[in-house]
């Protein structure tokens, strides 16, 4: 049976017409919510928008509509061009309030385990403290790896392909600073003259193809790809690595396999970061 033009969930429309809205709270401010409702017409099949189309799409009178644009565009949020209105970037600071309160971890944390479900492997967010790096942020799949890492764990920066992405960030004065500072615990060796000449070599190759590779540095059977977190402003504050336990396969194929997602979730990952992001 051919449901009736109109009608909702079985009810003929005309019943439907007279069904009682749900009851608003008294101190609603409808204004509010209309002005949301134009902000939140905009989405990615529909940028810009006439006066008409913005009216239809919120059910609002073409001069309610007009006002509400052009207030919202005076606020800085909306732009006209011609008949068209757009948002502009300043909408974005209506969440980055909000999402300056969340730590790194909280926000690399669920494309952490995104990432490690994905392709089976670990995934960690590390940070440079010193001349180790930290981990801040860690998905972990089984391994017979002896480095027991977790969240606060710290290893040494020179070592790990984390870390080479983070050393290569930096400018020379900066790297000078955390090499040679004095050695902790878990990172006792001092860098000696060749091994920095070495590592020098090593890091001009990381900052030139953007991402890092360490094959049985760690312990044996392990790899690691590694690349930047920068935050929307370019700052690099992070990296984003993958690990892989009992495998000896070669970069050459390993590298182009895990690089692109990789890549990817440090790229989704950046667009929720602001530059004072707390560690």
């Amino acid at each position: 049976m051919t449901r009736a033009r109109g009608a909702v969930d079985g009810i003929p429309s005309s019943a439907a017409a007279i069904r009682p809205a749900p009851a608003r709270p008294k101190d609603a401010v409808q204004s509010l919510e209309r002005a949301i409702a134009v902000l939140t017409t905009f989405d990615r099949e529909h940028r810009a928008l006439t006066l008409t189309e913005v009216a239809e799409r919120c059910r609002l009178p073409r001069s309610a509509a007009r006002r509400f644009l052009h207030t919202l565009a005076d606020l800085g949020f909306v732009e006209v061009s011609g008949r068209k209105f757009a948002l502009t970037p300043q909408v974005l600071e209506l969440g980055y309030a909000n999402l300056s309160r969340f730590t790194l971890a909280d926000v690399c944390h669920p494309h952490l385990e995104a990432l490690a479900r994905n392709l089976g492997t670990s995934a960690s967010v590390t940070v440079l403290d010193g001349p180790d790096v930290r981990y801040v942020s860690r998905v972990d799949v089984a391994s017979g790896m002896s480095v027991s890492l977790r969240v606060g764990s710290r290893l040494p920066a020179r070592r790990t392909a984390s870390g080479q992405v983070l050393l290569a960030a930096l400018p020379e004065s900066e790297l000078d600073r955390h090499l040679g500072v004095t050695a902790t615990q878990n990172s006792p060796h001092t860098v000696a003259a060749d091994e920095r000449s070495r590592l020098e070599r090593e890091l001009e190759t990381v900052r030139r193809q953007g991402w890092a590779f360490a094959d049985q540095v760690l312990d044996v059977g392990v790899q690691a790809v590694a690349v930047p977190l920068r935050t929307r402003s370019g700052r690099n504050i992070g990296a984003l690595t993958v690990s892989l336990y009992e495998t000896h396969e070669p970069a050459r194929t390993l590298v182009p396999r895990y690089l692109p997602p990789l890549l990817e979730t440090a790229g989704r990952i950046s667009l929720e970061l602001r530059a004072g992001i707390e560690i």
